[in-house]
């Protein structure tokens, strides 16, 4: 790849924690696609830039948006409404994702990491479905796009939506094949495309799960040193259930404890209904929790009490959770999750007052959640060393009537609160363009 440099705008946390505005500035991306120089454009320096600078002044330039959390098969199912949880899975998903095998996988797959980047997301975290083969696609699809995942198939050997699994697998366990195949494709998947695509083994929640399985989900990821995912307290009537299916648990939380699958590569999708216990098993484990807002709206699943997550010590990231979530745009969700929190507070459901800002919003749609899913030393920031990941947005989104911000509170802010696919005019992941144009 052939080096570039950009003047433009930035903003960026840097990795002391500290959020950082530069209304002038230079992107430089070496050849092996990391950032080589970032810095400001100070006095009389501007006259003396060397040619070979693609002027974009007016244009900011933020981190590449990290989804913590989304289903790539459901995407056609997105805006079903109407139903709570589990009804909506039985009704609207399960049948989806049931579909979602043969040549038109390959075509969605495309549209899915299309679509991803151009909402400014570089990074996501997928659930694809339990058809391997599937799950082989969607893996091509995303090296062939450039972006990043951690992705893997669904694993359900209970209530699965695979209703002729003995008719072509005479002999064999539902709970067996899935291990089978899930860590034939973590072997070959895991680490490819330069190490941009990485495997979790996916289990899809424990109400579609037998003991053997998520024990055996912990002992592969912790063998090939991957990642796991899946969902926790969601919804009131799931809770109910699993008190049912898992009496020897103490709580939803302790299912996944005793199966030894918390741990820092542990994404922990929803957790809104969850007691003092279960914060501290989450945070003693380090285990990952990414906050869906637009979806537990969507769905009327509930408010995470994110303040009471944080005191915990317990780090919080972003999901989008396509099809619940209605659209792949992370600004969105950071929009949401402030609105949810300030109503949550107008109406002291929590005993700890929530105090949102667009800056923590961003802080973990960017480097908080490099930072959760271990890979802050590559992206999340614009700093020198770091890939190359970066989103390019319009001038319009920040400069209001010819005013630009005075400030990185203001340029946040105003990111945060306006910004949406339109305002994303191209992504680029270790320093190539996977989405828009410039």
């Amino acid at each position: 790849m052939v080096a570039k440099r950009y003047r433009l705008s930035i903003l960026t946390y840097n990795n002391r924690g500290a959020l950082q505005y530069y209304p002038d500035a230079i992107l430089s991306v070496g050849e092996g696609g990391r950032i080589d120089e970032m810095r400001p454009v100070r006095g009389g320096v501007a006259s003396r830039l060397k040619k070979g600078v693609k002027d974009l002044r007016g244009f900011l330039a933020i981190p590449g948006l990290i989804d913590t959390h989304c289903h790539l098969p459901q995407y056609p199912a997105v805006a079903a409404d109407g139903l709570e949880l589990l009804p909506w899975l039985e009704k609207h998903i399960f049948p989806v994702e049931a579909s979602f095998k043969g040549e038109k996988v390959r075509g969605l797959a495309r549209h899915f990491f299309e679509d991803m980047a151009a909402h400014g997301t570089t990074t996501a975290c997928v659930f694809t479905t339990i058809w391997k083969q599937s799950t082989e696609i969607c893996f091509e699809e995303a090296l062939k796009a450039g972006v990043r995942v951690i992705m893997g198939k669904v694993m359900m050997d209970r209530a699965s939506y695979d209703k002729k699994f003995g008719v072509y697998n005479p002999g064999r366990s539902r709970t067996d094949v899935s291990l089978s195949e899930s860590e034939e494709l973590c072997r070959k998947w895991h680490g490819r495309g330069e190490g941009r695509l990485l495997y979790a083994f996916t289990p899809r929640f424990a109400l579609s799960c037998s003991e053997k399985l998520l024990r055996e989900c912990a002992t592969l990821a912790e063998k090939h040193g991957t990642y796991v995912q899946t969902h926790l307290s969601e919804n009131r009537s799931e809770v109910r259930e699993i008190k049912r299916l898992f009496p020897k648990a103490k709580n939803y939380t302790d299912v996944y404890r005793r199966a030894g699958m918390l741990g820092p590569k542990t994404i922990l999708a929803h957790s809104i209904w969850l007691n003092e216990n279960e914060h501290r098993l989450i945070a003693s484990s380090g285990s990952v929790v990414a906050h869906c807002p637009t979806s537990n709206a969507f769905l009327g699943s509930g408010i995470m009490d994110l303040a009471h997550m944080r005191q915990a010590g317990i780090p919080v990231t972003l999901g989008s959770d396509v099809a619940a979530g209605p659209s792949l745009c992370l600004f969105e969700v950071m929009r949401q999750s402030i609105y949810l929190q300030r109503s949550a507070a107008a109406h002291n459901l929590f005993k700890t007052n929530p105090q949102p800002t667009p800056a923590k919003a961003f802080e973990m749609a960017t480097l908080g959640g490099a930072k959760a899913l271990g890979l802050g030393d590559k992206i999340g920031s614009l700093e020198n060393g770091k890939d190359a990941d970066f989103v390019v947005m319009d001038p319009s989104v920040y400069d209001t009537g010819g005013q630009p911000p005075v400030d990185a509170e203001t340029a946040v802010s105003r990111l945060v609160y306006r910004a949406s696919r339109h305002a994303v005019k191209a992504s680029f992941v270790a320093g190539k363009i996977v989405g828009g144009r410039l």
